[in-house]
């Protein structure tokens, strides 16, 4: 594992217990049984991550409706965004993995950066207090929490509106497959447009297949001919 002072410097915080860390950065592959600290750190720090971005949005925005304020949210907590943030702090070369996962790529998949950065936050927060992981927060998603001058639309709910626009029914997403082991599955999702027009992507997740889907329509010949 490269220097842990460097990766204190990316990340602007130094542990006091850096077991905490340690269990933050080992994923479930690394141990013979399931390494259960990672998978908790994971549940504790997505919900913190929610909270927080929460605050900053009702702090930052204070005129916007609550629809304008959750399409800010599902931006910025999007696996796309944490992937996206974890290879800024370069938390994929910490990431501690079995032989396997390392020799199959896992240090780049989408799946186990996101999980990882979300273990991350709930680490600093018990190590520190909310403020330390606030202040992580708000420093790593601060070029995406003032990019946006008006709230991103999810492509789904994009989709949705074309449809409606267009006067015809809502899309509707089939799985089509679904393979590979529970920590890294990958979900092949068809989204269907009118009963006549069909696309179909990948995600590691089924939520994210689907937004795959919804932007690939979106820029299909059928949508912008």
């Amino acid at each position: 594992m490269p220097d842990i002072k460097i990766f204190y410097k990316n990340i602007s915080y130094e542990f006091n217990d850096e077991k905490i860390l340690l269990d933050a950065i080992t994923h479930t592959t690394k141990t013979k049984r399931k390494n259960l600290n990672f998978q908790r750190l994971e549940f504790l720090g997505d919900r913190i991550l929610g909270l927080i971005i929460a605050d900053i949005l009702y702090n930052k925005f204070p005129n916007e409706s609550e629809g304008d304020l959750t399409r800010r949210m599902h931006h910025l907590v999007n696996e796309g965004t944490l992937v996206k943030i974890a290879r800024d702090i370069s938390l994929n070369d910490y990431i501690r993995l079995s032989y396997n996962e390392e020799k199959t790529g896992g240090r780049d998949k989408s799946a186990i950066l996101s999980d990882a950065l979300e273990a991350l936050i709930a680490a600093i927060f018990l190590d520190g207090n909310y403020q330390c992981a606030y202040n992580f927060i708000s420093m790593h998603w601060a070029d995406y929490l003032n990019n946006d001058e008006v709230p991103p639309i999810d492509p789904k709910t994009e989709l949705q509106e074309w449809c409606h626009a267009k006067g015809i029914g809502l899309p509707v997403y089939v799985e089509l497959e679904k393979k590979g082991p529970d920590h890294s599955p990958e979900f092949t999702i068809n989204v269907i447009l009118n009963g006549e027009f069909e696309v179909k992507a990948v995600g590691n997740t089924k939520k994210q297949a689907e937004r795959n889907a919804a932007m690939k329509a979106l820029g299909s010949k059928y949508v912008k001919p």
